[in-house]
């Protein structure tokens, strides 16, 4: 049975439509989560890392900073082993200051919008790696105990 031919400029627009569809969906969806769960819910949903470190920066390809961040020894033990999550490379990822359980919800809240974003390029057994937007300074911002 022959199939029925459809324009390639009708296909591609077709898809685009989905795409942005997608997108909006999935953007809704994670501002949901991320406005109605704690950090330490969405770590053991598998959505979040926390308690990470800055272990080392550097520059990368095309002279985008490097993060490497991986799990304070302090907190998870050094004997722990590696930690389940969902965080993949190529993951567009926020990565931010951790709020402290006596926080207030005032400063929780101010909290949300600070931070840098960045694409995931590696992800390790207790960490990730993750290349963030060059010459900004954002990154010197972060200090303590963060959160993807």
């Amino acid at each position: 049975m022959p199939s029925a031919t459809v324009s390639v400029s009708s296909f591609a627009s077709s898809q685009l439509r989905l795409l942005a569809a997608e997108q909006a969906a999935e953007t809704t969806q994670t501002s949901t989560l991320l406005s109605t769960s704690a950090p330490s819910t969405l770590a053991s949903a598998g959505l979040a890392l926390t308690n990470l470190i800055v272990n080392t920066q550097r520059t990368g390809l095309g002279g985008k900073t490097v993060l490497e961040l991986e799990q304070d020894v302090a907190i998870v033990g050094k004997d722990a082993g590696p930690t389940e999550h969902g965080i993949r490379v190529g993951d567009i990822v926020r990565v931010g200051e951790q709020p402290k359980g006596g926080e207030k919800k005032k400063d929780k809240a101010a909290m949300e919008g600070k931070g840098v974003e960045g694409v995931v390029t590696r992800v390790r057994g207790r960490g990730v790696e993750v290349a963030i937007s060059e010459g900004k300074g954002e990154e010197e911002g972060l200090g303590g105990r963060l959160w993807v």
